[in-house]
């Protein structure tokens, strides 16, 4: 399935006449269809236009149909300028409809009813693809067109918003500084080169239930998301966990220039623990002094991912990680000044101290895109 990145997503149903398959005595304006939007106004929300390439889902209930479904599970795509599901569908007389719509149509593991949503051994690392549930349109008639037509909001018909129902992360590694002048004359340069990078115990495979609890029977209705004790929005992971490994080809590091380490991936939601969630660089660090002394290390520096402002990876969350690599040593002897002009100063550097290579990670988290979190605590390595 192709993985779809989206800030938000929304869409709009257009509305038309009578029931499935029935001769449609109002005129093709009444048959049942599905329009994108560009950008959606109204209440404040903002999107962007579901893509054509696409299709999603759609269950639909009425008292006007035999049978549970008005619509059971039918796949919507983009026809004609229009995006309708593959059998024709009209409003049904004198009776009202509700819709559910998701994606990807076909989502593996989804359980779909009129008042819950239920996502069973969703494998992330299986199915790598941007998860979505729209808010219920509940309640809805043929004449919606007059009822909600409103030129300030930018739609007509009853609107389908979209929500994600998984988080993405996304890491980046920047270099501060790569030279450092002391008191004492002393010139220290690093030439620094990433090699690959691991981020491992992400827990990737878990249950998540959305229920409709003392909803409205008319309207556009939010699903309630699960919650820990802390207030959380997380799935119920089944305790598997993965690691991804990410090579970038020896990329050196540039002061002032953000390499993407990992680009964005979905992952379930899940709450860090400490030692948990870990992101590891291979790194080569070489150290120039006074552009001598010349010493190149290879080693791996490690780091974990929970953060006190930031406990959890949560629903619709778009969480980037910048990963700042210091050189700290600016000396062999853990930053001592010496006298170069004594060449029995005790803390003159050695050659073959490892401390000349000493490198820090630091983490800059910042939540940006779905929902705006913002977390501001630096992680020492």
């Amino acid at each position: 399935m192709k993985k779809l990145i989206l800030l938000a997503a929304a869409a709009s149903l257009v509305m038309a006449a009578c029931t499935k398959n029935e001769t449609n005595p109002y005129g093709s304006s009444h048959e049942i269809a599905f329009q994108t939007i560009t950008y959606l106004t109204r209440a404040g929300i903002t999107g962007t236009e579901f893509p054509t390439s696409e299709t999603f889902g759609v269950y639909a209930w009425s008292s006007a149909t035999e049978g549970p479904y008005f619509m059971n599970n039918e796949v919507v795509s983009y026809q004609n300028s229009l995006w309708k599901p593959q059998s024709t569908y009209y409003w049904p007389k004198n009776a009202t409809v509700d819709f559910v719509c998701f994606y990807p149509a076909g989502m593996p593991g989804l359980t779909v009813t009129e008042n819950q949503l239920t996502y069973t051994g969703y494998d992330v690392e299986a199915n790598p693809m941007d998860v979505m549930y729209a808010d219920k349109a509940a309640g809805f008639t043929d004449n919606v067109d007059e009822v909600e037509d409103d030129a300030a909001s930018g739609y007509t018909g009853v609107p389908t918003i979209f929500r994600h129902a998984l988080a993405k992360v996304a890491f980046k590694v920047v270099l501060p500084y790569n030279h450092k002048e002391e008191a004492d004359g002393t010139v220290t340069d690093w030439d620094v080169t990433l090699n690959s990078a691991t981020v491992s115990g992400l827990y990737k495979a878990g249950n998540c239930v959305l229920t409709l609890a003392n909803s409205p029977t008319v309207g556009i209705i939010s699903w309630e998301k699960p919650q820990d004790a802390n207030g959380n929005c997380v799935w119920n992971n089944d305790g598997t966990t993965t690691s991804m490994v990410a090579p970038v080809s020896a990329t050196p590091l540039v002061v002032g220039n953000t390499v993407d380490l990992i680009p964005e991936f979905f992952v379930l939601p899940q709450v860090l623990a400490a030692g948990q969630q870990t992101v590891t660089l291979n790194l080569t660090i070489k150290t120039r002094r006074n552009n001598a002394d010349f010493l190149s290390e290879t080693f791996d520096l490690s780091g974990d991912l929970f953060l006190s402002s930031l406990p959890a990876w949560q629903m619709n969350q778009s969480i980037v990680y910048i990963l700042k690599v210091t050189p700290t040593s600016s000396s062999g002897n853990g930053g001592q000044p010496y006298d170069p002009s004594d060449p029995n100063d005790p803390n003159k550097p050695d050659p073959d101290d490892p401390m000349l290579d000493d490198a820090v990670i630091t983490f800059d988290p910042a939540i940006d895109g779905w929902d705006v979190v913002t977390a501001n605590a630096v992680i020492n390595l």
